[in-house]
């Protein structure tokens, strides 16, 4: 063999090992790849699914916390608006003429609507439209049934009793009152402690209590303490 013919072998050989080598590393980048997207794929959904787990953590307890604020607000409204009603027991307004340390003789103190204490219950009336007399609509209250606030409208009559909460957004769970009295140049200061206790519906582990002192501001006849502070 010419040593030309031996150079041309050579060459066809170095040129088919470098081709066989060629579609070896081709086979090798083509299984590498798809390896590779693979694993980025399975890495992508892992970062996927602990950033859905976080959102949905963030969104729970954003709104947890909005309803506790709901539930504090509501609570909240509904105490103000008895205390503001409260404040006015047995106000009269011909008081300078039929109240004295020693005697009363209107109509907002001769009864147990006018005020009085029991368990959960208040009751007391007020001078609405300032004219000395009790009318049918002077008559107010709270107590608490079945989980709901009610507030008394009329001194009379049936459907007296109006709801003032709604049990599907907020449950009531206590109401209490104490009433303080102190003595005053023969006069009798009174206040009372109201106690509020509320829930998120159905659900114990989220309660709230709150706790008002109301300072009435009509204060009574000294001899009439026994009956208003037992």
């Amino acid at each position: 063999m010419t040593p030309f013919a031996r150079q041309a072998e050579w060459l066809e050989w170095s040129q088919r090992d470098l081709a066989i080598g060629r579609k070896k590393i081709k086979r090798k980048e083509r299984g590498e790849t798809l390896m590779g997207l693979l694993v980025g794929l399975s890495l992508g959904l892992l970062v996927l699914a602990a950033g859905s787990a976080q959102i949905a953590h963030q969104l729970k307890g954003h709104r947890l916390a909005l309803q506790d604020s709901h539930l504090h607000q509501d609570l909240r409204s509904a105490m103000d608006w008895m205390a503001r009603d409260l404040r006015k027991a047995q106000y009269s307004a011909s008081s300078w003429e039929t109240r004295s340390p020693g005697v009363c003789t209107d109509p907002f103190c001769d009864g147990w609507e006018d005020f009085s204490i029991e368990n959960d219950w208040i009751d007391f009336s007020f001078d609405r439209d300032h004219d000395g007399e009790q009318d049918d609509n002077e008559c107010m209250g709270f107590r608490l049934s079945e989980r709901v606030l009610h507030a008394r409208r009329t001194c009379s009559g049936t459907g007296q009793w109006q709801a003032i909460t709604d049990k599907g957004s907020i449950e009531i769970m206590a109401l209490s009152w104490q009433t303080h009295c102190e003595a005053r140049n023969g006069w009798l200061h009174r206040s009372v402690d109201m106690r509020l206790s509320a829930r998120w519906p159905n659900d114990d582990s989220r309660q709230i209590s709150l706790v008002q002192t109301v300072h009435l501001r009509n204060d009574m006849p000294g001899y009439l303490q026994p009956l208003l502070c037992p």
